[in-house]
């Protein structure tokens, strides 16, 4: 691995119900980057009251419910998710995951069911 050149796992870090994650080992302490490869989405809500997620939609299309609001996405959007907000997404996509700060359990809350599918 090149000091500057960082390459996303080959296989997952992570599989969750609709989704695999894949991380990038880099060096900065404040932020994590995930490819994800959304074939349904997620299963349950998400509320992190710590971490503000900031997803790139690379390709195709899906749902994110922010706050009880459902959004449309597609390619070249990007979505800000700030800390303490609930939030669900559903669809078939790739998706770019910036976490600031780095990925913590530490103030996540998992809640119901995912309604979008």
């Amino acid at each position: 691995m090149n000091k500057y050149i960082k390459k996303f796992s080959k296989e997952p870090n992570f599989k969750r119900n609709g989704f695999d994650g894949y991380c990038a080992e880099i060096d900065c302490e404040n932020i994590d980057i995930v490819y994800e490869k959304v074939y349904k989405g997620h299963d349950k809500y998400c509320t992190n009251t710590k971490i503000t997620h900031i997803y790139y939609v690379i390709s195709g299309n899906g749902k994110f419910k922010i706050d009880d609001t459902i959004y449309a996405v597609e390619k070249g959007d990007i979505v800000e998710i700030p800390a303490g907000i609930k939030f669900i997404f559903a669809g078939e996509m790739e998706l770019l995951l910036i976490m600031n700060p780095k990925f913590s359990r530490d103030g996540e809350i998992v809640g119901e069911d995912n309604d979008l599918y």
